[in-house]
C-alpha cells in the first residue's frame, strides 16, 4: 500500500483538485443521482436544491414519495444498480445516504462509472472496502466527500489552531465519549437475531440486505428503517455512528496516523451486536513529532473521569471531546466541534479577554457546509473537500479497527502499510468480508 495515501489530504487545502470536475462553473448545474433518500438521506438531499437531481433511489416507497415532493421531476428506482446503469450518461455525481452495509457497493459502482461521490459516514463497512474506495477514487480522479459534517465547521479549525499555538501546552492524550449505543437508531443489546415476522408488502427485504451473506430474516422494528446500527451485520455500533464525528477532530487537528495498536475493555463479547460500555484506546503516532498520543473512546453508559480542571462544569450528557495538555484542556461538548472552549475557567476567561492570546486563523474556513464544499469542488470552483476519501479513508479505518477490538474483546496491533492485524486472529478474519453475488466488485462494473 502506497504510504502517500495516508499522508495526503490531512492539512486544509492539501489535496489538489482532480483532473476532471464534471460540470464547470457556477452557471452550470450538476446532474445528481441520490441513493437512500429517507431519514438522514432526506436531510442530505435538501442540500442539492441548487443542482439538478435526476434520479432518486430507495427500497422504501414512502421515502421515495417524500423525496418526490422536493424533486418532482426525478426518476425513481428501488435498486441502485438498476438506477446507475439506467442514468449513467445523464449524471455527473452520486450521493449515498444508506445504512452502512450499502455504502461500499453503491459508492464503488458510482466511482467505477467515473462519477463524483458523496457518501455518508462511516465510509465503508470493512477495512478492505475502505481501501478499495480510496484506490478507485484516485484512479478515476473524481471529487469525493464523506458525510462527517463537523469537518467543515469553524470549531475543528479553531481547535487545531489552539493546539498548534500551545494554548494548553503539549497535548498528552485525547479522551472522547458518547451516550451511544443507548440513543437514536439503537435498540437494547441483543445476543441473538429475533424471530422472523412478515415482511411488509412495500419492502424488498433481500434488496435492503444487499451484499450481506446469510442475512437474518426480517423482524419488525429490529433493523429497518433506523434500528440497524447496533447489529454488526449492518452497522458499526457507536463508534461507526458517532466516532466518525467526534474522533475526526483530534485525527485532523493533531495530524495523527492510523492507530498502530488498539486496546479494549468490554464487559462481555457479543459477536452479533455492539455491547454497551466499551472503552477503546488507540495508540496513534503524530506525523510531525513521531510521538504516540493515546486516544481513548468511551461508549455509554461508561464515561471518563471528570478532570479537576473542569471545576463545577459537568460533561455534556450526550458526549464530548477533550484534548488534554500539560497546561489545560481543549474541550467541545456533544459529537461535533461546534462550540469549543478551554479549561480551566481562568484560562478561558483570559483567552476571551486578551486578543494577543488568540492565534491567527491559518486554516481556510468553509462556506455553506460540507455538501456545498463538495458541490463547488465537483464544479472546479474550489479545492478538494476536506473529508475527501484520502482523508476520510484512514479516519474510517481507525474507526473500523476499534469496532473489531470491541467485536472480539481483544487488543490488536496493526500494520497499516500491509493492512494486516496482528495478535488478534478473529479480528484479522474480518478485515475483508465476502459479499453476496450481484454485489461483488466484478458484478458492479458497467
Amino acid at each position: 500500500m502506497n504510504r502517500r495515501w495516508f499522508v495526503g489530504g490531512v492539512g486544509a487545502g492539501a489535496v489538489v483538485l482532480p483532473r476532471w470536475a464534471g460540470a464547470q462553473g457556477s452557471e452550470k448545474k450538476l446532474r445528481i443521482a441520490c441513493i437512500g433518500v429517507g431519514n438522514k438521506g432526506f436531510g442530505d438531499i435538501q442540500g442539492l436544491k441548487s443542482e439538478t437531481v435526476v434520479a432518486l433511489c430507495d427500497v422504501e416507497p414512502a421515502a421515495i414519495a417524500k423525496a418526490k415532493t422536493v424533486y418532482p421531476d426525478a426518476k425513481t428506482y428501488a435498486d441502485f444498480r438498476v438506477m446507475l446503469r439506467a442514468v449513467k450518461d445523464e449524471i455527473d455525481a452520486v450521493t449515498i445516504s444508506t445504512p452502512d452495509h450499502i455504502h461500499f457497493p453503491a459508492a464503488m459502482m458510482a466511482l467505477m462509472m467515473g462519477k463524483h461521490v458523496y457518501v455518508q459516514k462511516p465510509l465503508a463497512h470493512s477495512i478492505w472496502e475502505i481501501r478499495q474506495l480510496m484506490a478507485e477514487a484516485r484512479k478515476q480522479g473524481v471529487v469525493t466527500q464523506m458525510g462527517n459534517q463537523g469537518h467543515a465547521f469553524e470549531g475543528i479549525r479553531l481547535i487545531r489552531e489552539w493546539a498548534e499555538a500551545g494554548l494548553v501546552g503539549e497535548i498528552k492524550e485525547v479522551i472522547a465519549w458518547t451516550n451511544r449505543p443507548k440513543a437514536y437508531g439503537f435498540i437494547p443489546e441483543r445476543t441473538e437475531y429475533p424471530p422472523a415476522t412478515p415482511v411488509p408488502e412495500t419492502l424488498d427485504w433481500d434488496l435492503w440486505c444487499g451484499p450481506v451473506v446469510d442475512a437474518p430474516p426480517y423482524a419488525k422494528g429490529m433493523y429497518h428503517p433506523i434500528r440497524w446500527r447496533g447489529w454488526w451485520t449492518f452497522g458499526m455500533g457507536g463508534l461507526g455512528d458517532i466516532g466518525c464525528h467526534t474522533l475526526d477532530t483530534p485525527f485532523w487537528a493533531l495530524d495523527l496516523e492510523v492507530a498502530h495498536k488498539v486496546d479494549v475493555v468490554v464487559d462481555h463479547v457479543n459477536g452479533i451486536f455492539t455491547p454497551p460500555g466499551s472503552v477503546v484506546t488507540y495508540r496513534c503516532k503524530q506525523r510531525k513529532t513521531g510521538k504516540t498520543i493515546p486516544l481513548t473512546w468511551y461508549e455509554g453508559p461508561k464515561v471518563p473521569p471528570k478532570p479537576e480542571l473542569f471545576g463545577e462544569q459537568e460533561f455534556h450528557k450526550e458526549g464530548g471531546l477533550m484534548l488534554v495538555g500539560t497546561k489545560g484542556i481543549i474541550y467541545h461538548p456533544n459529537m461535533r466541534p461546534d462550540s469549543p472552549r478551554l479549561f480551566p475557567e481562568s484560562l478561558w476567561q483570559a483567552f476571551k479577554t486578551t486578543p494577543a492570546m488568540r492565534p491567527a486563523k491559518v486554516y481556510p474556513r468553509i462556506k455553506g457546509g460540507h455538501i456545498a464544499e463538495w458541490l463547488r469542488a465537483c464544479k472546479g470552483e474550489g479545492p478538494a473537500p476536506g473529508s475527501n476519501f484520502d482523508y476520510a479513508g484512514p479516519l474510517t479505518e481507525m474507526i473500523a479497527l476499534g469496532t473489531l477490538a470491541i467485536r472480539t474483546g481483544k487488543a490488536l496491533e496493526y500494520d497499516a502499510e500491509k493492512m494486516e492485524i496482528n495478535g488478534n486472529p478473529a479480528a484479522s478474519e474480518l478485515v475483508q468480508v465476502d459479499a453476496k453475488q450481484g454485489f461483488r466488485v466484478a458484478d458492479l462494473r458497467v
